[in-house]
Formats: structure tokens, C-alpha cells, sequence
């Protein structure tokens, strides 16, 4: 019996023990599209982006002069990372076969002609993915024709290129692939970089050039810049670039491309990054004009919270300017190409750009944070008017766009000629602009029409006013709140009622009293977008806590319903990109939920929504400051420690959550949600007896088969599984779809040497629920391990080993995740890949006791290959 699957069990209350969605801090979610097509998950919009990143994949390839040949939905995967989807095309004729980690081998498919084949392929594809689209209810994209066109039994009938199919069915096309626009190739002799095809030069400069390049050991496209020999002795100028790209590789955040890799081949250093699709914020003025300032100080604010994640990491950026942000295809506002190439500038006598240049960088200073605060002042005027600090006066007379007040003091004061006169930092900075972006909504006082009164004599009449003031108070600011958020008195109270009630989901019966009071606020004020999206909150948190899933379904309907209201509210968007994150939608769950950030920066709820999703993502760093974010803004909120104190149980780092949990328990003492994740602290320290009695107070304040299941698994390794046995068997009782409980009772009967036919129908039962919950969360490692887990002990290795093999994608750094995988591959007679597993897990910091304790590893114990910790 394992201890990680019982004392996970109580995953839906706790998030420590709520699906574990980390993802590995090096990778991002991947799935093929076959699989995406397989469950369904298809929207509208989605199926158009894959379609149209896929089409110009292919065509960049085909225009490199690389065929395909046995293309496949098998063969495209779908990524994930940092809130965007991406699409791969895997194995190239040539290049290296997909790794055992892989979740599915590639289909070939011969056709007639090599180009001809690939349109034949793409044409399936694009019938695969209508079909998904009309299995699931969504509107379906005007391609027959063209389909029929690609699926031709004559080669010579279908499209001559992805390009003019692309045109045909009105996909978009990158400039890159369009063939309309001439493309800059690479000069002669200059087609290769080490292992790089070198596809497309995209732009030239002092210092160096930049290339869209195609990676063939990772496969994809990178941009690759190529800097120029600046009298530095080779191996001097390879060491400080590989120097800063490993401090810039500790930068992670949404809105910074991040290198991938640096090297030099051919007498060129070189590094490479994530190849962005979209436009510079340059183009965009210079194509459409200044933004509105709103618009402005937004995108200044996503690029001053990336700007944040720089400097916390000691690093400056020295270059801010239009050209290097960008807007991408997805609508996602990046900083570019900081650090690399500017040490070298830096080194030949200056750093930056003059335009955006400090008054002390001009003198011959060295930059500084206050340099970088500058600039970012200088771009946001620039954003704004379409002028630069020193041509702003000569373009006065021709008409040059005011800016509002609260935007034109952030910028004063970010370009103030005194460095001390800014900003301290980038996060005072960011702050200042939301605040000014919420100034530009604050309501205009109506002038007064009356005259002013005489003053009146009688004293008692102006007490009675006072007191009358005071007394009504507290019902005319009920009176302002409701009629600000579109409701009525009544209707608005019931909300905030519901609200508090939702906030304390720990005590039992809170969540469906407050279910009731979201519903009686929309019978009183059916349009009141913040009473639905509060509903959908209760919906999913109810669903969490009973795996239940209509419940999900609800909070989708709940979240839509609030977005066809107002979508423009944060807490509308915290809600939709809470949901969607959940449910695997990372790239437009993160959409939603960092434009609830950028429309409500002081809301605790927005960032610890924000914690939660780049926890699921295994973005720990990012986790970690939203999560502190939320508790400075509400210090006395146990959400925000108790959810920090979850993720790092899932860590491994026991010592700050026991911290965090106590934190938490101090603002609400009597919390069972607490306390059963400090006896998840306790149990993975092997301090049995107190998990026991923790879980024991726990069970005692709120009744739960979670509760309940995670003190079986304590008692199981204490030797008292018979007590075990009867907790699981009194749970999937009462709670027949929890395919946990169904889980841990299987390996409770298996433990006791229980009746072989009723231990496989158990977890038959358990796989065939956990089935289920794979829909609607595919990419949850902590699932998909399970799921193999459940496979393993019925023998059904077809079953387990590709799930096992997502795990390890999904979760690799996961001591849980490793351990629970080597014990499958030990119960699957795979004692190699067991131990190296496990192992591994033993490194990250899985218990040994843990591993002594579980009579699974028994045999595997006593191989002398085992590691030393866990020898009988």
C-alpha cells in the first residue's frame, strides 16, 4: 500500500492533495493532436489556431526544402507554456526518432509525391479536426471544399502549396511562410549554424543578426541571433555570454521570451530563443497610430512586471525600446532581447538606444535599475503620443495627443532627469500604473446645481443632521456599492453574504449555503455578472471536493453565463482562468486571468488564483510571489499561506509549509482543511503518530471520506491495516464515484490478501472513474500516474505503459510521481527502470521510511542494486 496514493487522496479540500498538476520546470504540457482530437477538447477557436500554426509550420518547412512524408494528427504536439499553445511537428524524415518518453509513435502515411503527400495528410488532419468539432457542438469552419481538394486521388488536383490552401480556407500566414512577402534568405554559405538550418534572416545590426532557425534536436523553430566578433579573445566572449544566459535562464515569466541555449560554431558566438509570431510595438504605432493611453499604461504594466522578474534576478535589461516588445499572435505583450548582446555593447563603450536613454547613460554612467525605469518611461510616452522626450515640444504644434493627467505623472516621474526622483523599482512602477489605469475609470463629480444654503443657526437641528448622517451611513455606502456593481441593496447584500461564506469553504455546509444565496441574488437581479461568477466559484468548488462532474459542468455554465454579462470584469476573468486553467486550458486560462491582474493589480483574490495556476504549470518561482502578493494585499486571508504551505508539501520543502499551515491556522484555529494538510507534513516525515492525531481533529470538525482516507493510509503504516480496510470500505460506500477511494480500498483488500476476483473488479472500478476524470483533467500527472498505477496491478501493461510515460513528461522532478511510476515498473517485472525511478525519487527527497514501509518494494529492497537508504 503506498503512502502516496492515500495520503493524496484528499486532494479536492486540500491543495496539496488536490491532482497534482506540476508540470516540469524544464518542459512544458505537451499532447498530440490526435489525442486532443481523441477527447474531444476541441473549440472553435482553438481548431483554428492549430490549423493555421500548423499550416505555417509546414510551410516554413516546405520552404526549406524538408518534406515530411508521413505526417499525422499522431505527429503534431501540442505545447503549452506560460499560459500559449503551440504546434510541433514531429519527426522529420532524418532526424532524431521520438524518445521512449514519447506518448505516441507516429503513423506513416505514403502518398504519391512528396508535397503532394504532406497536402494529402494536412487535408485528413483538417477532417479529423471537423469531425471533433461537430462531435462536441461547436461551429464548423468552411472547409469542405478544400478538404476535398486535399484528399484527391490525383496529386496533380490538390493544392499546389500549405500556402495557397491556406489562402483558399482564410488561415492566417505568418509573414514568414507567405510567399507574397520576399524573404531575406540566408547568404551563401551561411545556410547552417552548428546543427541549426539557418531558414530566415530577419534582421541585421551593429552587433550582430538575427535568423529564424530550425533546431532539429528539439525540433522547432528558434530565433537565433548570430553576434559579431568584437575583439575579445573567443573563449573570453563564449565564457561571459554563457555566463549571462545562465542568469537569464533563471528568468521565467509570461511576458519574457527566454533563451533557450547559447554555443559557437564557425567562429560566431551565438544564443537562441522562443521564435514569436506577432508584431513589435514599434510596427503597431507606426501602423496604426499611438494607443490609447488606457491601452498604453496596460501593455507598460505587463511589461514592467516582466521587467520586475529581470531585475529580481540581478540582471538589467540596458535596451528597452519599442522594437524589442512585442505583441504576439495571441495577444501576449513580451520584452525581448535583453542581456546577451548588451554586455558586449556595453563593453565597447555604451549600452542602449539614444532616444531611450537616461541623462546619466549619456554621460558616460553605467546603467542602472533607474536607466531601465527610464526607458520604460520613454516607451510608454512613446506608446502614447508617438513622440520621444526630446522631439515632444517641436511636435506640440502639429497636434501631438494630450495625455490624461494620472498617466502623464507616472511618466514624469519614471523619466524624471534625477535618477533618485524615479521610481525605486519596476514593481513601484508597475503598482503606479494601476493605479493610474484605475484612475481613468474613477466617476467625474457632477456639478451642483444648487445654490449653497444659508447657514443655519439652530444647533439642535444640526445634531439631529449629524446623527442622521452617521446612523444612515452604512445604507447609503450599501446603496452606492449596489448600484456600482449594477444591482440592487438587497440583491447586492445577499452576494456579499455569499462571498463571505464562500471564503470560509473549510467549514462544512458553507459552500452549498452559499450556492444558495449566489442563486437568490440572480432571482432578485438576473444580469449581476459578479453574482454568476461567484456561483461558478462555488460550482468548482463543490465539483473539487466531490469529484462530481456535474458540478464542473455547472461552473462552466455559471463562468459563461457571467462573461455573456460583462467579460471585462476581473472577477470574471479570475473565474473563466481559474476554470480553464483546471482544466488543462492553460494558454487561455493564463489569457484570463493575467487581464484580471492588469484590470484589478490590488486584488488578493486575483493573485492567488494566479498562484494556483502557475503551480499547476510547475512554475514554482512565479507561484511563490503570487501567492506572497495575495497575503500582503490580505494578511489576515488563510487562503494565501494555507495554499503557499500546499504547494511546497508538494515540494518537499515541509519545513516552510509546517510554517505557512501554522500561519494559516492562527487566522482560523479551527480549520479541518489545515490541519489535514499538516498531517500530510507530518505523515511524509514519517511522524505517524502525530499525522494521526492531526488527521484524527481534522475528521472531528468536518466529516470527510477524504479526511477519512488519508488517516487509513497513516494507520496502514502504523500495521494497522485491518482499521484501514474498514475506513475504505465505509467510503466507497458512501461515496461510490470517487475513484480514489475505490483506488486505496483495492490496495487495502490487496494488502490483506483479500479474495483475487473482488481486488481486480476494485480497481477495474477505480480505472473506469479515473477514466472519466482523464477527460476533463488529461495532462494531470498526478492522475495519469495513478491511472498506470491502477493498469500495473490488473496486468494490463498496454494500458499502463503509456500512461507511465506521460507521467514522467508531465512531472519529472515529482518525487511522488517517480515513486509511484517505479513501483508500477517493479509490479510490471521491469526491475531496472524501477530502480532508476525510484531512486531518482529517493534524490528529490520521497521518504525512505516511506519505501522500507511498502511491502510492494519488498522484493526490490533486498537487490543489491537498490540504494543503500532502503536495504532491508
Amino acid at each position: 500500500m503506498r503512502r502516496a496514493l492515500s495520503s493524496r487522496s484528499g486532494q479536492r479540500p486540500s491543495p496539496s492533495a488536490l491532482r497534482n498538476k506540476k508540470m516540469a520546470e524544464s518542459r512544458p504540457s505537451e499532447e498530440t493532436l490526435a489525442s486532443r482530437i481523441a477527447s474531444r477538447r476541441l473549440t472553435h477557436e482553438t481548431a483554428l489556431r492549430i490549423a493555421s500554426q500548423l499550416g505555417n509550420e509546414l510551410a516554413a518547412a516546405h520552404a526549406a526544402g524538408r518534406i515530411h512524408g508521413r505526417l499525422s494528427a499522431e505527429s503534431v504536439l501540442l505545447e503549452s507554456s506560460e499560459g500559449q499553445l503551440r504546434v510541433r511537428i514531429l519527426h522529420f524524415p532524418g532526424e532524431a526518432s521520438a524518445s521512449s518518453g514519447e506518448i505516441l509513435s507516429t503513423v506513416a502515411q505514403a502518398h504519391p509525391s512528396a508535397t503532394a503527400g504532406d497536402i494529402h495528410a494536412f487535408g485528413q488532419i483538417l477532417a479529423q479536426i471537423c469531425e471533433a468539432l461537430r462531435e462536441a457542438g461547436e461551429p464548423l469552419p468552411d472547409w469542405d471544399e478544400a478538404i476535398q481538394r486535399c484528399l484527391a486521388t490525383d496529386p496533380g488536383q490538390r493544392f499546389a502549396s500549405i500556402s495557397q490552401l491556406m489562402r483558399t480556407i482564410d488561415l492566417p500566414m505568418s509573414e514568414e511562410t507567405s510567399p507574397v512577402v520576399a524573404m531575406d534568405r540566408p547568404p551563401v554559405g551561411m545556410r547552417q549554424w552548428g546543427a541549426f538550418q539557418l531558414l530566415q534572416r530577419l534582421g541585421q545590426g551593429a552587433f550582430g543578426e538575427v535568423y529564424r532557425a530550425w533546431d532539429p534536436v528539439l525540433e522547432r523553430e528558434v530565433a537565433l541571433k548570430l553576434l559579431l566578433p568584437r575583439g575579445l579573445n573567443p573563449e573570453q566572449q563564449l565564457a561571459e555570454v554563457v555566463a549571462e544566459a545562465r542568469a537569464m535562464a533563471r528568468v521565467r515569466h509570461a511576458n519574457i521570451v527566454s533563451v533557450y541555449g547559447v554555443d559557437r560554431h564557425d567562429g560566431r558566438v551565438g544564443f537562441w530563443s522562443d521564435f514569436v509570431r506577432g508584431r513589435t510595438l514599434s510596427r503597431i504605432v507606426e501602423s496604426t497610430g499611438p494607443m490609447p493611453p488606457e491601452e498604453a499604461a496596460k501593455v507598460t504594466h505587463a511589461l514592467c512586471d516582466a521587467l520586475t522578474a529581470v531585475h529580481d534576478a540581478r540582471l538589467l535589461h540596458r535596451d528597452i525600446k519599442a522594437s524589442n516588445t512585442m505583441r504576439d499572435e495571441n495577444g501576449r505583450i513580451l520584452l525581448m532581447d535583453f542581456g546577451l548582446s548588451q554586455d558586449l555593447q556595453y563593453a565597447a563603450g555604451y549600452a542602449g538606444t539614444p532616444t531611450y536613454m537616461s541623462p546619466e547613460i549619456l554621460n558616460g554612467g553605467a546603467p542602472t535599475v533607474q536607466s531601465d525605469l527610464y526607458a520604460m518611461g520613454v516607451l510608454l510616452l512613446y506608446l502614447c503620443t508617438g513622440a520621444y522626450p526630446l522631439s515632444s515640444e517641436s511636435k506640440a504644434a502639429a497636434g501631438l495627443r494630450p495625455v490624461p493627467a494620472p498617466v502623464k505623472k507616472v511618466i514624469d516621474q519614471a523619466t524624471a532627469k534625477d535618477p533618485q526622483d524615479r521610481y525605486r523599482s519596476a514593481r513601484q512602477l508597475s503598482e503606479a500604473l494601476g493605479e493610474a489605469v484605475a484612475a481613468l475609470h474613477a466617476p467625474v463629480p457632477e456639478a451642483s446645481s444648487r445654490r449653497p444654503s444659508r447657514r443655519m443657526a439652530w444647533m439642535a437641528a444640526a445634531v439631529l443632521l449629524v446623527i442622521g448622517a452617521v446612523a444612515l451611513y452604512p445604507v447609503l455606502h450599501r446603496r452606492a456599492e449596489a448600484k456600482a456593481a449594477g444591482t440592487t441593496p438587497a440583491a447586492y447584500q445577499d452576494y456579499q453574504n455569499a462571498e463571505k461564506l464562500l471564503d470560509r469553504y473549510d467549514q462544512p455546509g458553507n459552500t452549498q449555503k452559499a450556492i444558495a444565496l449566489y442563486q437568490k441574488t440572480l432571482q432578485r437581479s438576473p444580469n449581476f455578472p459578479l453574482a454568476a461568477a461567484g456561483l461558478a466559484q462555488a460550482y468548482w468548488r463543490m465539483y473539487l471536493d466531490t469529484s462530481d462532474q456535474q458540478w464542473a459542468a455547472k461552473a462552466s455554465g455559471a463562468a459563461n453565463q457571467a462573461a455573456q454579462m460583462n467579460a471585462d470584469l476581473a472577477d470574471v476573468q479570475r473565474t473563466l482562468g481559474t476554470i480553464h486553467v483546471a482544466q488543462g486550458q492553460y494558454d487561455l486560462g493564463m489569457q484570463e486571468l493575467l487581464q484580471a491582474r492588469q484590470d484589478a493589480p490590488r486584488s488578493a483574490g486575483v493573485y492567488g488564483a494566479l498562484g494556483e495556476a502557475y503551480r499547476q504549470q510547475g512554475q514554482t518561482q512565479q507561484a511563490v510571489n503570487a501567492y506572497n502578493m495575495a497575503m500582503t494585499l490580505a494578511p489576515n486571508d488563510w487562503r494565501w499561506p494555507y495554499l503557499l504551505g500546499a504547494m511546497q508539501i508538494d515540494n518537499g520543502n515541509y519545513k516552510d509549509a509546517e510554517a505557512n499551515l501554522k500561519a494559516a491556522l492562527a487566522i482560523t484555529p479551527k480549520n479541518s482543511r489545515v490541519l489535514y494538510d499538516l498531517g500530510l507534513v507530518y505523515q511524509r516525515q514519517n511522524n505517524l503518530m502525530k499525522a494521526e492525531d492531526v488527521f484524527r481533529q481534522s475528521q472531528q470538525l468536518a466529516p470527510s471520506e477524504i479526511t477519512a482516507s488519508a488517516l487509513a493510509s497513516t494507520l496502514f503504516e502504523e500495521g494497522k491495516s485491518g482499521q484501514a480496510e474498514q475506513i475504505y470500505a465505509h467510503i466507497v460506500q458512501q461515496n461510490p464515484n470517487d475513484w480514489e477511494a475505490w483506488g486505496n480500498y483495492a490496495s487495502a483488500l490487496q494488502w490483506n490478501k483479500g479474495d483475487q476476483a473482488t481486488i481486480r473488479k476494485t480497481y477495474q472500478k477505480a480505472a473506469s472513474l479515473a477514466r472519466q476524470q482523464l477527460k476533463i483533467t488529461p495532462d494531470d500527472p498526478y492522475l495519469v500516474s495513478v491511472l498506470a498505477e491502477y493498469y500495473a496491478n490488473l496486468h494490463e501493461s498496454n494500458l499502463a505503459l503509456p500512461l507511465l510515460r506521460k507521467s514522467l513528461v508531465l512531472a519529472p522532478q515529482d518525487p511522488d510521481v517517480l515513486e509511484r511510476v517505479a513501483e508500477s515498473y517493479e509490479v510490471l517485472h521491469d526491475r531496472t527502470q524501477a530502480l532508476q525511478l525510484l531512486s531518482k525519487a529517493l534524490q528529490l527527497g520521497f521518504s525512505a521510511e516511506s519505501v522500507k514501509n511498502n511491502l510492494e518494494l519488498k522484493a526490490l529492497r533486498q537487490d543489491p542494486r537498490a540504494p543503500q537508504s532502503i536495504r532491508n
